[in-house]
């Protein structure tokens, strides 16, 4: 019989962080065993019994960070499992493709780095599902699997247990890292990934929104609650050397925070390491509270200090970028397990 393999990281993993159980796949593995996504996560479900989230990558796609940032993997498909099985109507969902055309790089100023950053140029754009099929669209985008006890949320980025409410976020750069084997940082998201998570940028059929909020304002509008939101959520994040690496492609091509990236705290803080243009009159008063409760003040951001190189901002990206309370490094080889399952 024909084996599908498969990366999990298993509930309790990294020292007890990890809540819930945790399963990625390659696409192309599924692809090798003749199978469709769909068919893919329920072979896994009937063979692993206990609840879990399942995310089916595409690592030769891109994909875009809630604050604008591209990265070079996606994810095209995604299901919660739980008793064996996915639910039937609401347990599996496929991510639509985002063809490229100029009016889409018109309309989504941060899709600028699709053209003009040689690792994103030509590949395939995933972000969210498209519902438009199924029922009338609202401008959170509903990308949400549940089976069981098991709600696979944000496009395979925020996972919860709804019958205990644990929950875990995995923000791009930690999914990445896992099917890298790499590493990856975790601990507690903390307020500044929380005000962060809501700087979002707008898009069609975006992982979280659709065509809802520009870059400089806030999704969550929540005011100096907005840093409580998810502050006490475990993440599984990539290291943040990791992240400004990434951050740092969209600047150097000119993209400013604020207008045409979201204005996350570790975006804005990068930009200010950097010496890059930042569109304060552009972000709004709402997001401006926001930022101010986790310290994130336009006074601070205006002051002047000698730019540090790329190689610098890199290699001190602890110490730059805000976010994940009480975090540690693990070694991706050292938290997952590979498992096959019968198709």
């Amino acid at each position: 019989m024909n084996k599908l393999k498969y990366k999990l990281v298993p509930k309790g993993a990294a020292e007890g962080r990890v809540p819930i159980n945790l399963i990625f796949v390659d696409k192309e593995d599924v692809m090798a065993a003749g199978i469709t996504y769909r068919e893919a996560c329920e072979a896994i479900a009937r063979g692993f019994k206990e609840p879990a989230a399942i995310d089916i990558i595409d690592m030769d796609s891109i994909t875009v960070t809630s604050d604008g940032i591209v990265v070079d993997f996606a994810v095209v498909a995604f299901a919660s499992i739980d008793y064996g099985m996915v639910n039937r109507d609401f347990g599996f969902l496929q991510v639509s493709e985002q063809p490229y055309s100029e009016k889409l790089l018109e309309e989504e100023p941060h899709m600028k780095q699709w053209d003009a950053i040689d690792a994103y140029r030509g590949k395939r754009l995933y972000r969210g599902p498209n519902f438009e099929d199924r029922w009338p669209r609202v401008p959170h985008n509903e990308t949400q699997t549940i089976t069981g006890k098991i709600a696979n949320n944000n496009t395979g980025s925020e996972v919860m247990d709804v019958v205990d409410m644990t929950e875990i976020l995995i923000p791009a750069y930690g999914a990445l890292e896992i099917m890298k084997d790499g590493e990856v940082l975790i601990g507690l998201s903390g307020p500044e990934v929380s005000v962060g998570i809501g700087m979002v940028v707008f898009e069609t059929y975006g992982r979280i929104f659709n065509r809802s909020y520009g870059a400089g304002k806030t999704a969550h509008n929540s005011g100096v609650y907005a840093k409580t939101v998810k502050s006490d959520y475990p993440a599984i994040a990539g290291t943040k050397a990791v992240l400004a690496e990434y951050t740092l492609r969209a600047l150097e091509i000119g993209l400013v925070p604020g207008r045409d990236i979201g204005c996350s705290p570790a975006v804005l803080s990068i930009a200010k390491a950097f010496g890059s243009e930042i569109a304060f009159e552009n972000i709004e008063e709402r997001a401006w509270v926001e930022l101010e409760s986790v310290g994130i003040k336009r006074s601070w951001l205006e002051e002047k200090s000698e730019p540090l190189s790329r190689e610098e901002i890199i290699a001190r990206a602890d110490e730059i970028v805000p976010g994940i309370s009480d975090g540690k490094k693990f070694m991706v080889k050292d938290i997952t397990e590979i498992r096959f399952a019968e198709i």
